[in-house]
């Protein structure tokens, strides 16, 4: 919350508006919330406040970067390193995705080495 920028709030989620404004460069999207409010806290109507909502968290597992992960009909596959210079088509079966890094949920190990990226997996 704007007016309380040192305090964090956990809050249910209640709706997303399906479509964002432009607003000064950013796109808003009007949200409701269930506030958990602690009881030494006040706030009034019309504060602003930036929101973080997590879907689904995992740790632990071993994820590649998604750029290097090529998709076609329902498969996903990556180039692995066979001897230098020399890949191949390599299937893995993907879990959850950041849109930066994926979760590989099978079909690699730790030592495979993925053409374009020398430190491919990691445990995250």
């Amino acid at each position: 919350i704007g007016a309380l920028p040192n305090d964090k709030f956990k809050a249910n989620l209640e709706y997303v508006s399906p479509k964002g404004e432009l607003d000064n460069g950013s796109i808003k999207f009007e949200i409701k919330a269930s506030l958990h409010l602690q009881e030494n806290k006040f706030i009034r109507s019309g504060y602003s406040a930036n929101a973080e909502i997590i879907l689904v968290n995992k740790e632990k597992v071993m994820s590649i970067k998604e750029k290097y992960v090529s998709f076609k009909n329902d498969s996903a596959f990556v180039q692995v390193q066979t001897a230098p210079q020399v890949f191949e088509k390599k299937y893995i079966k993907t879990g959850i995705s950041d849109g930066i890094n994926i979760e590989v949920l099978s079909g690699l190990s730790k030592e495979d080495l993925i053409k374009g990226d020398i430190q491919n997996t990691e445990v995250n």
